[in-house]
């Protein structure tokens, strides 16, 4: 029997899902991996995007702890570990954050916010939304005992870019253009299987009581900007998806600190 060549591998295709999320999610160069990748398809590379959250929280916690070996103050450390995940995302979630705060918060009419969170220039809803959730985020970073760094940062990371398919799973887009209207809607089984996977490695992970209420902060933060958004424009943006990473990553950091003290 003749292989079918025209076919990509599995090899191939991960490659190719794994380009599609790092290249969403990061700024990382990735020609080496655009040298072995299929064709990329956004929507099947949604089962990766937990897994590239993870991979930046877990950077993030080794500059922390790399900070802390080398006798600077935790404060210190959770600065330089926020800004090195700043420069590896560029800031992404941040923007859509800054602008989501603009939108919802500075417009009177659907049409008014969309075009509000169009506009790049950040304004004071927005720049009051983004100073305050990244200065929360070095504070929980600088909270978080030593020995819970890796686990803590690397789950929330997880959990970040799983809230955004909760919002595109159940949510139209609020424009008919754009990445985010694209990609909707996403595929029925494969987004069950990565949530419910998700949800699995932090039950087991955390301990039952911690995991239980760390996922369900998480998809909280995640169900109270959906609604505003449905309210306020009539569904997602790239920019509301961006919201819901940042908010739902400090829901389980707030809860993974107050049982951590």
């Amino acid at each position: 029997m003749v292989a079918d060549r025209s076919r990509p591998s599995a090899l191939t295709r991960v490659a190719a899902d794994l380009l599609a999320a790092l290249g969403l999610f990061t700024r990382l160069p990735l020609e080496w991996l655009e040298r072995i990748a299929a064709p990329v398809d956004l929507r099947r590379s949604i089962w990766v995007w937990p897994l590239v959250g993870i991979a930046v929280g877990l950077v993030t916690a080794v500059v922390a702890t790399l900070g802390l070996a080398w006798n600077l103050p935790p404060l210190v450390a959770a600065i330089c570990a926020v800004m090195t995940q700043l420069l590896m995302t560029g800031g992404l979630h941040e923007d859509g954050l800054a602008d989501s705060a603009d939108g919802l918060g500075g417009g009177r009419t659907a049409e008014r916010r969309l075009e509000i969170m169009r506009d790049s220039r950040i304004g004071s809803y927005g720049a009051l939304a983004l100073g305050t959730c990244v200065a929360l985020r070095v504070a929980c970073i600088a909270t978080l005992p030593p020995a819970a760094l890796i686990c803590c940062l690397a789950l929330s990371g997880g959990l970040a870019r799983t809230s955004l398919l909760v919002v595109m799973r159940w949510t139209p887009p609020a424009r008919r253009d754009g990445m985010a209207a694209a990609l909707f809607p996403l595929p029925v089984r494969l987004t069950g299987m990565t949530l419910f996977a998700v949800a699995l490695v932090t039950l087991l992970v955390l301990p039952s009581q911690e995991g239980a209420v760390v996922l369900m902060a998480a998809l909280l933060a995640t169900l109270l900007l959906r609604r505003t958004a449905m309210r306020s424009i009539g569904g997602f943006t790239g920019d509301i998806l961006g919201a819901a990473a940042v908010l739902s990553e400090l829901a389980a950091l707030l809860v993974m600190v107050s049982f951590a003290r």
